[in-house]
């Protein structure tokens, strides 16, 4: 089973490395997981372009990170890919070479992380919310903040053990469309739950993942400006599930949010009982780096440490993050 070999919750000790544990693989315990592109991955590519993917750096940046600061890094990022790739000083014609990216300063990132508790809208409900219901989800119970945001999508619930994956992703570079591009997302997750016994599909006409007609696993909502992407995929590990009672989740009636935890432990016939020893931990610790195996099977792609495929950018991220703690405290429910 893979796991992580630490889990570093601090800005300034960014990166959470993961690693082999198993007893064959003892040679791997202070090595850095990276994942390798399998040769099943088509999302509408021939092998030829698959033979060209870039690989993608990945960064952990932990737990209770505010959903703001997180929004700020992905903005700043996709501006930094989309001025490097259609700047001044590209050269004519540059961007449409599906190999430009091995001259590029920036590489494809995917951020990792858990959010501090937070609602999201996406854009389609900006400003529909009415002033009295951001209070009751902002101050009955447990804080959380209220964000309104530019993904797609409807409200939906981010919070401690859900495993947050923001890709940072160039889709020419991949020889993606926006559509494929989600396929991908959800294949990820899909495969992820597989890895932990847990049947998960999509569901047409429904965005993100279910494990059955009712109950979604994983919320989806993304954006995409000029090729580049932000925002993501959602998965729930072992979210505690009350905190989406106080919404109609991702706007659907009749649907309500599971998680990994959830359906293990009640799974069987009488619809309840304690965790047994053989049951996986699907921690987000442990199911980070099923997540990046499961995302460079799904894309077709090397998926390694950011801190390994660019130092620099890996550098500038710290920075960055640190430049962000510095800034005061943005109140969420306000905008």
């Amino acid at each position: 089973m893979l796991r992580l070999s630490r889990s570093i919750h601090k800005h300034q000790n960014l990166l959470a490395s993961a690693h082999y544990s198993t007893a064959d693989a003892k040679q791997l315990e202070h090595g850095v997981f990276a994942a390798k592109r399998t040769g099943d991955c088509m999302l509408g590519r021939t092998p030829a372009q698959l033979a060209r993917t870039p690989p993608i750096g990945y960064v952990y940046l932990g737990a209770d990170i505010e959903y703001l600061k997180a929004l700020e890094l992905q903005q700043w990022l996709v501006r930094k890919r989309i001025d490097e790739i259609h700047g001044q000083h590209q050269q004519p014609g540059k961007q449409q070479d599906r190999e430009a990216w091995k001259d590029r300063k920036y590489p494809d990132v995917l951020l990792l992380l858990q959010h501090a508790p937070v609602y999201t809208n996406g854009r389609r409900n900006r400003g529909k919310l009415a002033a009295a219901e951001i209070e009751r989800l902002c101050k009955s119970g447990d804080h959380a903040e209220y964000v309104e945001t530019s993904r797609g999508g409807e409200i939906t619930f981010h919070g401690p053990g859900q495993l947050v994956v923001y890709p940072i992703m160039h889709l020419r570079d991949h020889g993606l469309g926006a559509r494929c591009f989600v396929d991908g997302l959800e294949n990820s997750v899909i495969e992820t739950c597989a890895r932990f016994a847990v049947d998960a599909h999509r569901m047409a006409g429904f965005p993100g993942v279910w494990t059955s007609d009712t109950q979604k696993i994983a919320a989806l909502g993304t954006r995409c400006q000029r090729y580049v992407t932000s925002h993501g995929v959602a998965l729930n590990c072992t979210t505690d599930l009350r905190w989406f009672d106080r919404i109609v989740p991702c706007g659907l009636d009749g649907k309500v949010a599971t998680s990994l935890e959830h359906i293990l432990l009640h799974r069987g016939d009488d619809g309840g009982g304690d965790r047994t020893a053989s049951e996986p931990d699907v921690s987000v610790n442990s199911v980070l780096p099923a997540m990046l195996d499961s995302f460079a099977s799904a894309f077709g792609c090397d998926v390694v440490p950011l801190e390994r495929l660019s130092p620099a950018t890996f550098s500038e991220i710290q920075t960055k993050l640190a430049s962000i703690d510095q800034e005061p405290s943005i109140h969420a429910s306000h905008l």
